[in-house]
């Protein structure tokens, strides 16, 4: 078994810290405001903290662009999607609905990727376990609804351009890691979605 060492072993122990500070960040925000889309955040950016320590090592190098596009498309939505003012009637509600199911979904299947998570494209093992089975990128498929359910409560020109522009970048981001990752061939003869059932 390969072991992580230098700067990889670095690399990853500085940015799960990383992590582990805007997962306190968002307990702080979850205590505050009540708010259970950010308890929800705060245990998913703890795990990706945890991930991060305990990942395997990247067995296959990607492009420094790819790297760079992986990063971006983690704060980008960040950077684009903004809270409406003044919202009120059924469209919050629903839309927290949706952010609430996705960021279980979201938290499944960090859970089934365990030790072969990453942000850039890499080849720590191929996962074919738990939401694996059903679709071939759950993580990405439940950051999308995570973020149309965002767009629901705040409906806005600018956040709509803002998640198609997310959804371009993960799709660009899907075709990567499709090519870096062995054995992917035949998985992708078994699970035939990628994102959504019967779409794509």
């Amino acid at each position: 078994m390969f072991k992580k060492r230098g700067k990889e072993l670095l690399l990853d122990l500085v940015v799960g810290l990383a992590w582990l500070v805007y997962a306190a960040a968002y307990l702080r925000h979850a205590l505050d405001s009540h708010s259970l889309p950010g308890l929800g955040l705060m245990i998913f950016y703890t795990l990706v903290a945890v991930f991060f320590f305990l990942r395997a090592p990247n067995q296959k190098r990607c492009a420094w662009w790819e790297t760079a596009l992986a990063v971006g498309g983690v704060f980008l939505p960040i950077a684009l999607l903004r809270p409406v003012e003044g919202r009120s009637g059924a469209a919050p509600l629903l839309g927290g609905i949706i952010q609430t199911l996705a960021l279980a979904g979201i938290i499944l299947a960090l859970i089934s990727l365990g030790r072969s998570f990453g942000i850039a494209p890499a080849d720590r093992g191929l996962v074919t376990r738990g939401l694996y089975r059903w679709i071939r990128h759950p993580l990405y498929a439940m950051e999308t609804w995570f973020y149309v359910g965002f767009l629901v409560a705040n409906p806005a020109w600018r956040n709509l351009a803002g998640l198609l522009l997310c959804l371009a970048v993960q799709v660009i981001r899907i075709r990567r890691e499709e090519r870096i990752l062995s054995g992917y061939e035949s998985y992708a003869n078994t699970v035939r979605w990628r994102l959504l059932p019967l779409v794509w």
